[in-house]
Protein backbone atom coordinates (compact mmCIF):
# COMPACT_ATOMS: atom_id res chain seq x y z
CA UNK A 1 0.00 0.00 0.00
CA UNK A 2 1.15 3.10 -1.25
CA UNK A 3 2.05 5.74 1.97
CA UNK A 4 0.60 9.21 2.04
CA UNK A 5 2.81 11.50 3.82
CA UNK A 6 0.75 14.36 6.46
CA UNK A 7 0.49 17.44 4.42
CA UNK A 8 3.30 19.18 7.22
CA UNK A 9 5.74 16.51 6.39
CA UNK A 10 5.17 17.05 2.74
CA UNK A 11 5.51 20.77 2.99
CA UNK A 12 9.29 19.98 4.60
CA UNK A 13 9.90 17.24 1.87
CA UNK A 14 9.16 19.74 -0.71
CA UNK A 15 11.12 22.53 0.55
CA UNK A 16 13.90 20.38 1.11
CA UNK A 17 14.25 19.19 -2.23
CA UNK A 18 13.40 22.72 -3.18
CA UNK A 19 16.58 23.53 -1.31
CA UNK A 20 18.46 20.86 -2.47
CA UNK A 21 17.91 21.82 -6.01
CA UNK A 22 19.04 25.08 -5.71
CA UNK A 23 22.03 24.09 -3.72
CA UNK A 24 22.83 21.84 -6.89
CA UNK A 25 22.23 24.37 -9.29
CA UNK A 26 24.11 27.06 -7.50
CA UNK A 27 27.18 24.64 -7.43
CA UNK A 28 26.79 24.04 -11.11
CA UNK A 29 26.37 27.77 -11.70
CA UNK A 30 29.50 28.44 -9.82
CA UNK A 31 31.59 25.36 -11.16
CA UNK A 32 30.92 26.98 -14.56
CA UNK A 33 31.39 30.46 -13.83
CA UNK A 34 35.22 29.43 -12.05
CA UNK A 35 35.58 28.10 -16.15
CA UNK A 36 34.58 31.37 -17.22
CA UNK A 37 36.70 33.56 -14.52
CA UNK A 38 39.89 31.93 -15.86
CA UNK A 39 39.13 30.77 -19.76
CA UNK A 40 36.98 33.44 -21.17
CA UNK A 41 37.80 36.39 -23.56
CA UNK A 42 35.06 36.89 -25.14
CA UNK A 43 37.10 37.74 -28.42
CA UNK A 44 38.88 40.78 -26.54
CA UNK A 45 41.97 39.00 -28.43
CA UNK A 46 40.54 40.49 -31.54
CA UNK A 47 41.36 43.98 -29.58
CA UNK A 48 44.79 43.24 -28.31
CA UNK A 49 46.07 41.76 -30.93
CA UNK A 50 44.59 43.36 -34.66
CA UNK A 51 43.37 46.68 -33.36
CA UNK A 52 45.68 48.20 -30.11
CA UNK A 53 48.32 47.80 -32.36
CA UNK A 54 47.09 49.74 -35.33
CA UNK A 55 46.05 53.40 -36.02
CA UNK A 56 44.48 55.21 -34.04
CA UNK A 57 46.14 53.44 -30.75
CA UNK A 58 49.36 52.22 -32.62
CA UNK A 59 50.20 50.78 -29.08
CA UNK A 60 51.51 47.24 -28.76
CA UNK A 61 51.48 45.52 -25.68
CA UNK A 62 54.52 43.39 -24.74
CA UNK A 63 52.65 39.74 -24.68
CA UNK A 64 55.24 38.32 -27.19
CA UNK A 65 58.08 39.35 -24.48
CA UNK A 66 56.49 38.31 -21.42
CA UNK A 67 55.35 34.64 -23.38
CA UNK A 68 58.05 33.65 -24.79
CA UNK A 69 60.41 34.54 -21.34
CA UNK A 70 62.13 31.80 -19.84
CA UNK A 71 59.45 29.81 -17.55
CA UNK A 72 62.29 29.74 -14.79
CA UNK A 73 62.42 33.51 -14.21
CA UNK A 74 59.13 34.59 -15.55
CA UNK A 75 57.06 35.11 -12.21
CA UNK A 76 60.30 37.55 -11.11
CA UNK A 77 60.81 39.24 -13.97
CA UNK A 78 56.57 40.11 -14.61
CA UNK A 79 54.75 38.64 -11.42
CA UNK A 80 52.80 36.36 -13.65
CA UNK A 81 52.01 33.37 -12.74
CA UNK A 82 52.81 30.36 -15.08
CA UNK A 83 50.25 27.70 -16.16
CA UNK A 84 51.27 24.52 -14.13
CA UNK A 85 49.55 22.00 -16.77
CA UNK A 86 52.50 23.63 -18.98
CA UNK A 87 56.50 23.12 -19.83
CA UNK A 88 58.70 24.98 -21.70
CA UNK A 89 58.79 25.54 -25.50
CA UNK A 90 60.85 25.65 -28.38
CA UNK A 91 61.87 27.10 -31.52
CA UNK A 92 59.14 24.31 -32.69
CA UNK A 93 56.19 26.57 -30.88
CA UNK A 94 57.70 30.24 -31.11
CA UNK A 95 59.06 29.79 -27.90
CA UNK A 96 55.46 29.78 -26.61
CA UNK A 97 54.92 27.17 -23.83
CA UNK A 98 53.59 23.62 -24.59
CA UNK A 99 50.37 23.10 -22.74
CA UNK A 100 47.61 20.43 -22.43
CA UNK A 101 44.77 22.98 -22.84
CA UNK A 102 45.71 24.34 -26.48
CA UNK A 103 44.46 27.89 -25.78
CA UNK A 104 46.78 28.27 -22.41
CA UNK A 105 49.90 30.88 -23.04
CA UNK A 106 51.00 29.20 -20.36
CA UNK A 107 50.06 31.93 -18.24
CA UNK A 108 47.31 31.48 -15.93
CA UNK A 109 44.12 33.90 -17.62
CA UNK A 110 46.14 34.62 -20.71
CA UNK A 111 45.01 32.78 -23.97
CA UNK A 112 45.80 32.12 -26.77
CA UNK A 113 43.56 31.86 -30.63
CA UNK A 114 45.07 31.31 -34.42
CA UNK A 115 45.17 34.46 -36.48
CA UNK A 116 42.95 34.45 -39.69
CA UNK A 117 45.52 36.08 -41.54
CA UNK A 118 48.63 33.45 -40.11
CA UNK A 119 51.43 34.62 -38.51
CA UNK A 120 51.57 35.09 -34.81
CA UNK A 121 48.41 33.74 -32.20
CA UNK A 122 45.88 36.23 -31.25
CA UNK A 123 46.43 36.80 -27.67
CA UNK A 124 43.86 37.83 -24.95
CA UNK A 125 43.31 38.17 -21.39
CA UNK A 126 40.31 36.96 -18.78
CA UNK A 127 39.49 38.06 -15.21
CA UNK A 128 41.82 35.39 -14.01
CA UNK A 129 44.80 36.72 -15.44
CA UNK A 130 44.97 39.69 -13.01
CA UNK A 131 42.67 38.69 -10.33
CA UNK A 132 44.22 35.41 -9.63
CA UNK A 133 47.08 34.84 -7.53
CA UNK A 134 49.25 33.01 -5.56
CA UNK A 135 46.93 31.55 -2.03
CA UNK A 136 48.20 33.17 0.67
CA UNK A 137 48.13 30.26 2.69
CA UNK A 138 48.95 27.88 0.86
CA UNK A 139 52.22 29.62 -1.66
CA UNK A 140 54.19 27.51 -3.53
CA UNK A 141 57.74 26.74 -2.76
CA UNK A 142 58.92 28.30 -5.74
CA UNK A 143 56.36 30.54 -7.61
CA UNK A 144 57.88 29.73 -10.94
CA UNK A 145 56.83 26.74 -10.75
CA UNK A 146 53.71 26.75 -8.93
CA UNK A 147 50.67 23.40 -8.85
CA UNK A 148 47.24 24.10 -9.37
CA UNK A 149 46.54 24.13 -5.34
CA UNK A 150 48.72 27.00 -4.67
CA UNK A 151 46.70 29.54 -6.84
CA UNK A 152 43.89 31.14 -5.22
CA UNK A 153 41.12 32.47 -7.99
CA UNK A 154 40.61 36.05 -6.46
CA UNK A 155 43.27 37.15 -4.35
CA UNK A 156 44.29 39.85 -6.84
CA UNK A 157 47.70 39.26 -8.36
CA UNK A 158 49.57 42.65 -6.15
CA UNK A 159 53.12 41.22 -7.91
CA UNK A 160 51.88 41.73 -11.11
CA UNK A 161 53.90 43.93 -13.53
CA UNK A 162 51.80 44.97 -16.03
CA UNK A 163 53.83 48.44 -16.30
CA UNK A 164 56.50 45.87 -17.71
CA UNK A 165 53.94 44.58 -20.26
CA UNK A 166 52.69 48.20 -21.54
CA UNK A 167 56.00 50.05 -21.78
CA UNK A 168 57.76 47.18 -23.45
CA UNK A 169 58.02 48.46 -26.85
CA UNK A 170 58.56 51.65 -25.76
CA UNK A 171 61.66 54.16 -25.74
CA UNK A 172 62.22 55.84 -22.60
CA UNK A 173 61.80 58.57 -23.84
CA UNK A 174 58.48 58.24 -24.60
CA UNK A 175 56.31 60.00 -22.06
CA UNK A 176 53.99 57.03 -21.96
CA UNK A 177 57.21 54.79 -20.55
CA UNK A 178 57.56 56.65 -18.01
CA UNK A 179 53.77 56.91 -17.32
CA UNK A 180 53.71 52.85 -17.41
CA UNK A 181 56.88 53.01 -14.74
CA UNK A 182 54.76 55.15 -12.52
CA UNK A 183 52.53 51.97 -11.80
CA UNK A 184 53.43 50.02 -9.11
CA UNK A 185 53.21 46.11 -9.14
CA UNK A 186 50.29 44.91 -8.86
CA UNK A 187 48.01 47.54 -9.82
CA UNK A 188 46.83 49.14 -13.55
CA UNK A 189 45.19 52.30 -15.37
CA UNK A 190 41.77 50.44 -16.49
CA UNK A 191 40.80 54.12 -17.62
CA UNK A 192 43.67 53.83 -20.00
CA UNK A 193 42.29 52.37 -23.48
CA UNK A 194 38.98 54.08 -22.83
CA UNK A 195 41.28 57.04 -21.97
CA UNK A 196 40.24 59.92 -19.83
CA UNK A 197 43.52 61.54 -19.41
CA UNK A 198 43.68 60.83 -16.13
CA UNK A 199 46.77 58.66 -14.98
CA UNK A 200 44.65 56.35 -12.31
CA UNK A 201 46.52 53.10 -11.28
CA UNK A 202 44.49 51.20 -9.00
CA UNK A 203 44.95 48.61 -7.01
CA UNK A 204 44.11 44.84 -8.36
CA UNK A 205 41.73 44.59 -5.28
CA UNK A 206 40.50 40.71 -4.10
CA UNK A 207 37.09 39.59 -4.78
CA UNK A 208 36.33 37.16 -1.33
CA UNK A 209 33.20 37.00 1.18
CA UNK A 210 31.01 38.75 -1.11
CA UNK A 211 27.59 37.51 0.91
CA UNK A 212 29.00 39.16 3.53
CA UNK A 213 29.20 42.43 2.25
CA UNK A 214 26.51 45.80 2.70
CA UNK A 215 23.96 45.78 0.04
CA UNK A 216 23.12 48.95 -1.29
CA UNK A 217 19.77 50.37 -2.58
CA UNK A 218 19.95 52.02 -6.17
CA UNK A 219 18.27 52.60 -9.58
CA UNK A 220 19.80 52.12 -12.92
CA UNK A 221 17.57 54.69 -15.53
CA UNK A 222 14.92 54.10 -12.84
CA UNK A 223 14.74 50.52 -12.52
CA UNK A 224 15.79 49.55 -9.00
CA UNK A 225 18.48 47.51 -7.88
CA UNK A 226 19.78 45.96 -4.43
CA UNK A 227 23.55 45.23 -5.02
CA UNK A 228 26.80 45.37 -3.22
CA UNK A 229 29.27 48.44 -4.27
CA UNK A 230 32.15 47.59 -6.72
CA UNK A 231 34.90 49.91 -7.79
CA UNK A 232 37.50 52.22 -5.53
CA UNK A 233 35.27 54.56 -5.68
CA UNK A 234 32.30 52.73 -5.91
CA UNK A 235 31.21 52.93 -9.72
CA UNK A 236 30.67 49.57 -10.79
CA UNK A 237 27.41 49.95 -8.38
CA UNK A 238 24.50 48.26 -10.10
CA UNK A 239 25.16 44.52 -9.66
CA UNK A 240 28.06 42.11 -10.36
CA UNK A 241 26.23 41.43 -13.43
CA UNK A 242 27.04 44.55 -14.97
CA UNK A 243 30.15 45.39 -13.35
CA UNK A 244 31.49 41.92 -14.84
CA UNK A 245 30.32 43.04 -18.71
CA UNK A 246 32.28 46.24 -17.73
CA UNK A 247 35.42 44.21 -17.09
CA UNK A 248 35.04 42.49 -20.23
CA UNK A 249 34.18 46.11 -22.74
CA UNK A 250 37.59 46.82 -20.70
CA UNK A 251 39.69 43.89 -22.00
CA UNK A 252 38.29 43.90 -25.26
CA UNK A 253 34.97 42.49 -25.96
CA UNK A 254 32.98 43.81 -28.72
CA UNK A 255 35.95 46.92 -29.51
CA UNK A 256 35.68 47.22 -33.02
CA UNK A 257 31.86 47.21 -32.94
CA UNK A 258 30.83 48.98 -30.14
CA UNK A 259 33.66 50.58 -27.72
CA UNK A 260 36.46 52.22 -30.20
CA UNK A 261 33.98 54.64 -32.28
CA UNK A 262 32.77 55.69 -28.57
CA UNK A 263 36.13 57.18 -27.82
CA UNK A 264 35.79 60.62 -29.75
CA UNK A 265 32.98 60.49 -31.02
CA UNK A 266 31.20 63.30 -29.19
CA UNK A 267 31.32 67.39 -28.67
CA UNK A 268 35.59 68.32 -29.43
CA UNK A 269 36.52 64.90 -29.44
CA UNK A 270 34.87 63.44 -26.34
CA UNK A 271 33.69 60.23 -25.06
CA UNK A 272 30.22 58.94 -25.87
CA UNK A 273 28.34 55.97 -23.72
CA UNK A 274 28.39 52.36 -24.80
CA UNK A 275 24.95 51.01 -26.20
CA UNK A 276 24.63 47.43 -24.76
CA UNK A 277 20.92 47.60 -27.14
CA UNK A 278 22.86 48.78 -30.23
CA UNK A 279 25.73 46.23 -29.74
CA UNK A 280 23.45 43.21 -29.14
CA UNK A 281 22.68 44.06 -32.87
CA UNK A 282 26.18 43.81 -33.92
CA UNK A 283 28.30 41.87 -31.80
CA UNK A 284 27.11 38.40 -30.75
CA UNK A 285 29.67 38.04 -28.16
CA UNK A 286 27.87 40.35 -26.19
CA UNK A 287 25.17 37.84 -25.83
CA UNK A 288 27.33 35.16 -25.13
CA UNK A 289 28.49 37.68 -22.13
CA UNK A 290 25.26 37.92 -20.86
CA UNK A 291 24.51 34.69 -20.65
CA UNK A 292 27.67 33.80 -18.74
CA UNK A 293 27.42 36.42 -16.21
CA UNK A 294 25.30 35.19 -13.90
CA UNK A 295 27.14 31.94 -13.80
CA UNK A 296 30.23 33.81 -13.25
CA UNK A 297 28.48 36.05 -10.52
CA UNK A 298 27.69 32.25 -8.73
CA UNK A 299 31.00 31.93 -8.60
CA UNK A 300 32.24 35.43 -6.95
CA UNK A 301 30.14 34.33 -4.58
CA UNK A 302 32.18 31.35 -2.79
CA UNK A 303 35.74 32.26 -2.45
CA UNK A 304 36.54 33.26 1.24
CA UNK A 305 39.65 35.55 2.60
CA UNK A 306 42.32 33.65 3.92
CA UNK A 307 42.83 33.72 7.40
CA UNK A 308 46.55 33.65 9.24
CA UNK A 309 45.24 31.43 12.00
CA UNK A 310 47.65 28.82 11.97
CA UNK A 311 51.06 29.69 11.30
CA UNK A 312 53.58 26.83 9.41
CA UNK A 313 55.31 24.77 12.41
CA UNK A 314 57.98 26.81 14.10
CA UNK A 315 56.65 29.75 12.42
CA UNK A 316 55.60 32.88 14.13
CA UNK A 317 53.75 35.31 12.99
CA UNK A 318 51.09 36.55 15.37
CA UNK A 319 51.47 37.73 18.95
CA UNK A 320 48.55 36.27 20.14
CA UNK A 321 48.63 38.25 23.71
CA UNK A 322 47.90 41.54 21.96
CA UNK A 323 45.12 40.31 19.72
CA UNK A 324 42.02 40.92 21.97
CA UNK A 325 43.57 44.23 23.12
CA UNK A 326 43.96 44.92 19.56
CA UNK A 327 40.45 44.16 18.56
CA UNK A 328 39.17 46.43 21.57
CA UNK A 329 41.29 49.34 19.64
CA UNK A 330 39.90 48.57 16.69
CA UNK A 331 36.76 49.22 17.61
CA UNK A 332 37.19 52.52 18.91
CA UNK A 333 39.57 53.82 15.73
CA UNK A 334 38.37 51.82 12.96
CA UNK A 335 34.62 50.42 13.06
CA UNK A 336 33.19 53.55 12.40
CA UNK A 337 34.54 53.04 8.32
CA UNK A 338 35.92 49.54 8.57
CA UNK A 339 32.48 47.40 10.04
CA UNK A 340 29.11 46.52 8.49
CA UNK A 341 27.67 46.77 12.10
CA UNK A 342 28.29 42.95 12.83
CA UNK A 343 29.43 43.18 16.61
CA UNK A 344 30.74 39.56 16.59
CA UNK A 345 33.38 40.07 13.37
CA UNK A 346 32.75 36.60 12.45
CA UNK A 347 31.25 37.31 9.38
CA UNK A 348 32.33 41.09 9.14
CA UNK A 349 34.33 42.18 5.87
CA UNK A 350 34.94 45.13 8.18
CA UNK A 351 33.80 47.69 6.12
CA UNK A 352 30.61 49.53 5.50
CA UNK A 353 31.44 50.16 1.93
CA UNK A 354 30.74 53.93 2.45
CA UNK A 355 32.31 56.43 0.13
CA UNK A 356 33.57 59.40 1.06
CA UNK A 357 35.59 62.84 -0.88
CA UNK A 358 38.91 61.79 -1.21
CA UNK A 359 39.53 65.71 0.33
CA UNK A 360 38.22 63.88 3.35
CA UNK A 361 40.46 60.96 3.33
CA UNK A 362 43.77 63.33 1.91
CA UNK A 363 44.90 60.75 -0.13
CA UNK A 364 45.91 61.25 -3.65
CA UNK A 365 42.93 61.89 -6.25
CA UNK A 366 44.10 60.49 -9.71
CA UNK A 367 41.71 57.21 -9.06
CA UNK A 368 39.11 58.92 -7.44
CA UNK A 369 38.61 61.24 -10.39
CA UNK A 370 38.19 58.42 -13.23
CA UNK A 371 35.35 60.44 -15.34
CA UNK A 372 34.68 57.08 -17.83
CA UNK A 373 31.15 56.39 -15.55
CA UNK A 374 29.78 59.90 -15.77
CA UNK A 375 26.47 60.26 -17.69
CA UNK A 376 27.66 60.94 -21.50
CA UNK A 377 30.83 58.75 -21.12
CA UNK A 378 31.82 55.81 -22.23
CA UNK A 379 30.92 53.27 -19.40
CA UNK A 380 27.56 55.48 -18.23
CA UNK A 381 25.47 52.43 -18.58
CA UNK A 382 27.66 50.56 -15.93
CA UNK A 383 26.75 52.97 -13.24
CA UNK A 384 23.77 53.94 -10.88
CA UNK A 385 21.68 57.22 -10.88
CA UNK A 386 22.86 57.77 -7.42
CA UNK A 387 26.16 57.80 -8.55
CA UNK A 388 25.70 60.13 -11.47
CA UNK A 389 23.73 62.25 -8.92
CA UNK A 390 27.19 62.99 -7.31
CA UNK A 391 28.36 66.21 -6.47
CA UNK A 392 30.23 66.77 -9.80
CA UNK A 393 27.92 63.90 -11.59
CA UNK A 394 29.77 60.77 -9.62
CA UNK A 395 33.97 61.22 -9.82
CA UNK A 396 35.69 62.77 -6.67
CA UNK A 397 35.05 59.85 -4.04
CA UNK A 398 36.71 56.78 -2.51
CA UNK A 399 35.01 53.69 -1.22
CA UNK A 400 36.10 52.43 2.53
CA UNK A 401 37.66 49.27 2.12
CA UNK A 402 36.91 45.78 3.45
CA UNK A 403 39.96 44.73 5.73
CA UNK A 404 39.43 41.17 5.60
CA UNK A 405 42.38 39.63 4.53
CA UNK A 406 44.62 42.90 4.59
CA UNK A 407 47.72 41.15 6.08
CA UNK A 408 47.98 38.65 1.92
CA UNK A 409 47.43 41.92 0.08
CA UNK A 410 50.01 44.78 1.04
CA UNK A 411 51.20 47.46 0.21
CA UNK A 412 48.39 49.73 0.75
CA UNK A 413 46.40 52.59 -0.42
CA UNK A 414 44.35 52.40 -3.90
CA UNK A 415 47.29 52.65 -5.96
CA UNK A 416 49.27 50.24 -3.86
CA UNK A 417 52.20 52.79 -3.05
CA UNK A 418 52.00 52.61 0.70
CA UNK A 419 54.66 50.08 1.77
CA UNK A 420 57.55 47.72 -0.03
CA UNK A 421 56.42 45.93 -2.49
CA UNK A 422 59.12 43.07 -1.71
CA UNK A 423 57.74 40.43 -4.85
CA UNK A 424 57.86 37.45 -1.99
CA UNK A 425 54.15 35.47 -2.01
CA UNK A 426 55.03 32.93 1.07
CA UNK A 427 53.30 33.72 4.21
CA UNK A 428 56.61 35.60 5.86
CA UNK A 429 56.88 37.42 2.62
CA UNK A 430 53.34 38.58 3.21
CA UNK A 431 53.65 39.07 6.39
CA UNK A 432 56.93 41.65 6.07
CA UNK A 433 55.07 43.48 3.22
CA UNK A 434 51.85 44.14 5.64
CA UNK A 435 54.08 44.67 8.75
CA UNK A 436 55.80 47.53 6.83
CA UNK A 437 52.65 49.39 5.24
CA UNK A 438 50.73 49.07 8.65
CA UNK A 439 53.57 51.09 9.95
CA UNK A 440 53.63 53.72 7.31
CA UNK A 441 50.24 53.86 7.08
CA UNK A 442 50.10 54.34 11.39
CA UNK A 443 53.33 56.44 11.08
CA UNK A 444 52.79 58.49 8.14
CA UNK A 445 56.45 60.81 9.41
CA UNK A 446 58.14 57.78 8.15
CA UNK A 447 56.85 57.97 4.45
CA UNK A 448 60.03 59.37 2.42
CA UNK A 449 60.12 60.71 -1.10
CA UNK A 450 61.41 58.15 -2.97
CA UNK A 451 58.06 56.79 -2.69
CA UNK A 452 55.94 59.76 -2.62
CA UNK A 453 56.96 61.60 -5.94
CA UNK A 454 57.70 59.23 -8.62
CA UNK A 455 60.27 60.88 -10.85
CA UNK A 456 61.53 60.52 -14.65
CA UNK A 457 64.33 58.22 -15.34
CA UNK A 458 65.44 59.74 -18.79
CA UNK A 459 64.73 62.71 -20.85
CA UNK A 460 61.08 62.70 -22.09
CA UNK A 461 60.09 64.14 -25.36
CA UNK A 462 56.70 65.41 -24.41
CA UNK A 463 54.59 66.11 -27.66
CA UNK A 464 52.05 69.90 -27.03
CA UNK A 465 49.68 71.06 -29.30
CA UNK A 466 52.86 73.70 -30.19
CA UNK A 467 55.49 71.29 -30.43
CA UNK A 468 57.46 69.03 -29.02
CA UNK A 469 58.64 69.85 -24.96
CA UNK A 470 61.95 68.00 -23.52
CA UNK A 471 61.75 67.43 -20.03
CA UNK A 472 64.53 66.94 -18.03
CA UNK A 473 65.13 63.62 -16.35
CA UNK A 474 64.00 63.75 -12.41
CA UNK A 475 60.65 65.52 -13.45
CA UNK A 476 58.26 64.43 -11.53
CA UNK A 477 55.67 62.11 -13.58
CA UNK A 478 52.42 63.84 -12.26
CA UNK A 479 53.17 67.04 -13.52
CA UNK A 480 52.22 65.48 -17.60
CA UNK A 481 50.74 62.25 -17.03
CA UNK A 482 47.48 63.49 -17.03
CA UNK A 483 47.54 66.44 -19.29
CA UNK A 484 44.22 67.36 -21.18
CA UNK A 485 45.79 67.15 -24.70
CA UNK A 486 43.00 69.65 -26.13
CA UNK A 487 43.38 72.04 -23.55
CA UNK A 488 46.91 71.44 -21.56
CA UNK A 489 45.13 71.16 -18.39
CA UNK A 490 46.68 69.20 -15.50
CA UNK A 491 43.45 66.73 -14.52
CA UNK A 492 45.41 65.17 -11.53
CA UNK A 493 48.34 68.04 -10.08
CA UNK A 494 48.73 65.51 -7.07
CA UNK A 495 52.46 65.05 -6.77
CA UNK A 496 52.99 62.81 -3.39
CA UNK A 497 51.86 59.59 -4.58
CA UNK A 498 51.58 57.96 -0.55
CA UNK A 499 49.85 60.41 0.97
CA UNK A 500 46.42 60.28 3.10
CA UNK A 501 44.39 58.34 5.53
CA UNK A 502 45.97 59.96 8.68
CA UNK A 503 43.16 57.68 10.95
CA UNK A 504 45.09 56.03 14.08
CA UNK A 505 47.77 58.01 13.89
CA UNK A 506 47.45 59.16 17.27
CA UNK A 507 47.33 55.49 18.98
CA UNK A 508 50.00 54.72 21.62
CA UNK A 509 52.86 53.02 20.39
CA UNK A 510 51.47 49.77 21.99
CA UNK A 511 47.30 50.21 20.68
CA UNK A 512 49.22 50.24 17.48
CA UNK A 513 51.08 46.94 17.52
CA UNK A 514 48.13 45.56 19.22
CA UNK A 515 45.94 46.78 15.90
CA UNK A 516 48.26 45.11 13.47
CA UNK A 517 48.79 42.00 15.28
CA UNK A 518 44.64 41.82 16.07
CA UNK A 519 44.39 42.80 11.91
CA UNK A 520 46.33 39.47 11.52
CA UNK A 521 43.89 38.05 12.27
CA UNK A 522 40.64 38.76 10.08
Amino acid sequence: MRKILPAGMLYVVMVLLTTAVCFAGNKRDAAEGRNIWFNSTFGGERFFSLILPNAPFNFQIGFDHMLTWPRDSRFDEYGVINDPDCTPGDASTGYFDRCADPESAGVIGVRKFPNPSGGSPLIGITCAACHAGFDPVHPPSNPNNPQERNIHPTVGNQYLRIDKLFKSHLSPHDPRYQIFSSWAPGTVDTTLLENDHINNPGTITPIWSLPNRPFFNVTADGEPARVHRNGQGGEDDIGCEQAALRVYFNIGMCAAECMVGHLANGPGGSQTPINLAECRQVCPELLQAEESVGKLCAFLQTPHAPRLVRAPKGAHYIDWKVVRKGQKVFSQACESCHSDGNRSLRRNVLSDDLIHPFAEIGTNSCRARTTNWMGGHIWAVFSSDQYKERPNGGPGFYRDMPLAGIWATAPFFHNNRLGQSIGDPSVAGRITAYEDAMDLLLNPDKRDEPGSILRTTDQVQLPTPSGVVMLPAGTPVAQFASLDPSTGKNLCPDLSENQGHYFGTELSDEDKYALIEFLKTR
